[in-house]
């Protein structure tokens, strides 16, 4: 092999990890957009049971039962919202550690590569 298509290879894997490397950061930068929707819906969500409770204490007690299933519906879907955004960050979790393991292999091959050309290149 020449230096130029050992160059050209190196150049590859270089242009591969590097965009891997992009791709992790932007798997960082989705888990931190999460987990601020997480703490923001976090505290809507207390605020909202205040309110609700806030009204089940200052309504009569014929409206406190409609009022009662309001909040007991609210608050299901809330918890189903926060399922939802935990099921992403897994989801984020996992795709961020799948980029890893493909740099990992990629800069495996690379060493792997170099050596074998070392190993060329002492034998001539």
């Amino acid at each position: 092999m020449n230096d130029i298509d050992y160059d050209q290879k190196n150049y590859q894997f270089r242009m591969r990890i590097e965009q891997l490397q992009e791709d992790q950061l932007g798997i960082k930068k989705e888990q931190r957009q999460v987990e601020e929707q997480q703490e923001a819906f976090f505290y809507l969500q207390q605020k909202e049971q205040q309110a609700y409770e806030f009204v089940l204490n200052s309504c009569e007690a014929e409206e406190r039962a409609f009022y009662q299933d309001r909040g007991d519906e609210s608050l299901h879907l809330a918890k189903k919202a926060q399922r939802e955004l935990e099921e992403q960050q897994v989801e984020l979790e996992k795709e961020y550690r799948l980029l890893l393991d493909q740099e990992e292999s990629v800069s495996a091959e690379q060493t792997s590569f170099g050596k074998q050309k070392e190993g060329e290149s002492n034998g001539t």
